[in-house]
């Protein structure tokens, strides 16, 4: 089947608190999310994936504010697909909680969910969240990837992906990584002429810029490097 893209979404500053798409047969469905002033404390969408169809998806937060996102993404039947990528910027006292999960739900479905993020001052950030592989999903492949850098000393992060496998024929990986920002680095840039401030915002240009690969709009990608340059 030959897979057509014929929607797409972008939400700025305006993501409802509850969303639930399909993705029909054979379509692609991209939703790209860029958020830095206004977001709903507690977010929950779902989508559902028909056959030979795909959900593309980017979440970029930059706001100041708490929020608790839930994702779920049903692989409902054969050859559906998901790729989901979150990039967040945490600062101040703001809490930041992260839950997305992909339920593999039939024969030959993929996905891939990658977490990226930056907690600042006494913030607090968590990735969490499960991707389940049902008995008959052969051939299925999942991964999760969640990484979060901690800058400040008071600012605090967790990972915690989760896989639940029921079938013996698949591919199922993950990968968790939470650090305090490499000292070594820092040092790198400032002997270089660079102050500690300017350092800082180079290392997280770098950390949460790739996410605006999934974005088309040219004045939503300036603003994600005005926002990242100004938290810093």
């Amino acid at each position: 089947m030959t897979r057509s893209e014929k929607n797409y979404s972008l939400y700025v500053d305006a993501l409802p608190e509850t969303l639930t798409l399909d993705v029909p047969a054979g379509e692609t469905y991209r939703l790209n999310i860029a958020a830095f002033e206004k977001l709903k404390e507690k977010i929950n969408i779902v989508v559902n994936v028909h056959q030979d169809a795909r959900f593309l998806g980017a979440f970029a937060d930059f706001t100041d504010k708490p929020v608790s996102f839930y994702l779920t993404v049903n692989l409902l039947e054969d050859g559906s697909e998901c790729d989901w990528h979150l990039s967040c910027l945490s600062k101040g006292r703001g809490k930041k909680y992260f839950e997305t999960s992909v339920n593999h739900l039939a024969l030959h479905t993929n996905a891939l969910m990658s977490n990226y993020g930056i907690a600042k001052d006494e913030s607090k950030m968590t990735f969490t969240g499960v991707s389940s592989i049902e008995q008959g999903a052969h051939k299925a492949k999942t991964r999760q990837e969640a990484k979060i850098i901690v800058f400040d000393p008071q600012a605090d992060g967790i990972c915690s992906p989760d896989l639940k496998i029921s079938d013996n024929d698949v591919v199922a990986t993950h990968a968790a990584v939470i650090g305090r920002l490499n000292q070594d680095h820092l040092f790198y840039l400032e002997s270089r002429g660079l102050s500690e401030k300017d350092a800082k915002r180079l290392i997280a240009l770098g950390y949460l810029k790739p996410v605006e690969d999934y974005f088309t709009d040219k004045e939503v990608i300036a603003k994600m490097d005005r926002v990242i340059e100004e938290g810093f």
